[in-house]
């Protein structure tokens, strides 16, 4: 199964991207597993809230050596992974090792751009064997932004020889309603939170793009063919019964 990380130095947008990308394709009817890899546990107290998809499931990792370990073990129970892998360079550059495609967020504005365009070195600069076969910059937080600002974040990206998708993410409330109403934009209501026809729509154009960059269409979920995690993934008896996988 495909494997992605998103991350980006210094820049949000991380955990909101993670999770849109991971609903977006169960919504197709593929089993995900979403590693929380971030600093912040964001992810991890979201799959704690009520509305968490049945086909989503969240581990929780503290350390880059965890990482590989992991993504096997969602291979194996053939899922869909996807890394959020934060701010930290250890912990990007761990997770771009074992991923097939590498997604950087990046704002409108120059502290985020300047800290897409360093992720992208790092990344491009790795010896080959932990380079992502691919990598892409997407868009987070669309919005509008005076000219002189516009081109100064186009001038930091310019050394980016990331593929840039023509399909983002706008700066719509109803990406961050999951974390504090659980669920995900596919079924919440908008009594939970404006936008979520947009913001479905933003989605669909995101994982539309990224397939046509490369991304490994997910199959639709098999019954007959699907397979339980491994019997080695269970919860310690220290985990709550509703929380997520934990590696010491």
């Amino acid at each position: 199964m495909t494997v992605v990380t998103v991350g980006s130095f210094r820049s949000g947008g991380t955990t909101t991207l993670a999770l849109t990308l991971a609903s977006a394709v169960e919504r197709l009817g593929t089993e995900v597993l979403l590693v929380d890899a971030a600093r912040r546990p964001d992810l991890s107290h979201w799959s704690e809230r009520p509305g968490c998809p049945k086909g989503i499931g969240v581990a929780r990792v503290t350390k880059p050596s965890q990482l590989e370990d992991v993504v096997h073990l969602g291979r194996r129970s053939r899922r869909f992974v996807v890394i959020d892998a934060g701010v930290c360079e250890g912990m990007l550059a761990e997770a771009a090792a074992v991923s097939t495609m590498a997604i950087i967020p990046v704002r409108f504005s120059p502290l985020s751009a300047s800290a897409a365009a360093e992720t992208e070195a790092m990344l491009r600069e790795a010896p080959t064997e932990r380079q992502p076969r691919r990598r892409a910059l997407v868009a987070t937080g669309i919005t509008s932004i005076p000219s002189r600002i516009a081109r100064r974040v186009e001038r930091d990206l310019a050394s980016c020889r990331s593929f840039r998708l023509p399909a983002g993410l706008g700066l719509r409330a109803a990406f961050e309603a999951p974390f504090l109403a659980g669920g995900t934009i596919y079924n919440l209501t908008d009594d939970d939170a404006p936008g979520l026809s947009s913001a479905r729509q933003d989605a669909a154009a995101v994982l539309s793009e990224l397939e046509m960059f490369g991304l490994r269409r997910p199959e639709k979920r098999d019954d007959a063919r699907k397979r339980a995690l491994p019997s080695e993934w269970l919860r310690p008896q220290h985990a709550a019964s509703a929380g997520v996988y934990q590696f010491a």
